[in-house]
């Protein structure tokens, strides 16, 4: 791609996040500075390229995942917001009863889109004991952690008590980490496995009804997939800290903004959820931002 394509696919980019319609060339040409023909020619290329699409014979061009995503990708690293908006965060941050929860909905309120926080111990805490209860149709764990804290979860699985009490026999603690399963306990170790990661985790969710702003809403399989992957909160693994990602179309016709972060004990990250029309600069500012934030202003919750 040369340069003067990729100022082309970028114009218009930005004309159609801020339109919601097909982008015409003479729009492009009169952008740039360029003749008609000279505009024409050149988005053939970008779309023979994949990065732009024509809805109709007679209409503009709207940009593919090919190109929304080349056009994100070229606004990292992120511009932080400005130092007074950053500053003020820091203050109410500190002064805040809930900083997770304050910080989720600040992320709302800056980008207008749906955004998530998630949370994740460094080190996975001692496990001092294992109980485990039948119940009608599926088991009852209890994990009691180091620092007093107790985790329950149901498992889908129905055993013996025979089964239970050699499960918990294996369990017996303190353990940093649960054994290998023992022959016809494997899924049971499996699944406690994955309800002693989840139960460490801590997420808040905020602006689903931001959603409903957007043209693309007026599709249900598109709200579907988002309110999809707003309940689902993200997957397993985070981003990085001091990284900031931006996935578009991994999800069909979603985009999403994810900064990481560490503080103290720590890890976790902030994501902003849209449709592949997303304001990006102003996304990418505000998780990168709110990331920084948190970070340097507070030790995570207790």
């Amino acid at each position: 791609m040369t340069a003067r394509q990729r100022a082309i696919l970028h114009l218009l980019v930005e004309e159609h996040i801020k339109t919601k319609a097909p982008v015409p060339s003479a729009r492009i040409a009169e952008g740039l500075g360029l003749s008609p023909a000279l505009a024409r020619y050149e988005l053939i290329a970008l779309e023979e390229m994949g990065y732009l699409t024509k809805p109709h014979a007679s209409a503009g061009r709207v940009p593919t995942r090919q190109g929304f995503r080349q056009y994100s990708l070229s606004l990292l690293p992120p511009k932080p917001l400005p130092k007074a908006t950053r500053e003020r965060l820091e203050r109410a941050l500190e002064g805040a009863r809930e900083p997770e929860a304050f910080l989720v909905k600040m992320a709302v309120g800056l980008s207008g889109y749906p955004a998530l926080l998630r949370l994740r111990p460094r080190r996975t805490p001692r496990v001092l004991q294992v109980h485990l209860s039948l119940l009608e149709g599926e088991t009852l764990a209890v994990f009691v952690l180091e620092g007093g804290r107790v985790k329950e979860a149901r498992l889908p699985l129905r055993l013996s008590p025979e089964k239970l009490r050699q499960a918990e026999e294996v369990l017996s603690g303190p353990l940093t980490a649960l054994p290998p399963a023992p022959k016809g306990l494997e899924d049971l170790f499996a699944h406690l496995s994955r309800a002693l990661a989840s139960g460490l985790s801590l997420s808040y969710r905020e602006g689903l009804s931001e959603a409903l702003k957007e043209p693309e809403a007026q599709d249900p399989g598109f709200l579907e997939r988002l309110v999809r992957l707003y309940e689902a909160g993200g997957e397993d693994v985070l981003t990085p800290p001091g990284r900031v990602d931006v996935r578009v179309g991994e999800v069909e016709g979603l985009a999403q903004v994810q900064a990481g972060f560490a503080r103290g004990e720590w890890l976790g990250e902030i994501i902003l959820l849209g449709p592949m029309r997303m304001r990006y600069p102003e996304a990418l500012s505000v998780a990168y931002s709110l990331s920084q934030v948190y970070t340097e202003g507070h030790a995570g919750p207790g």
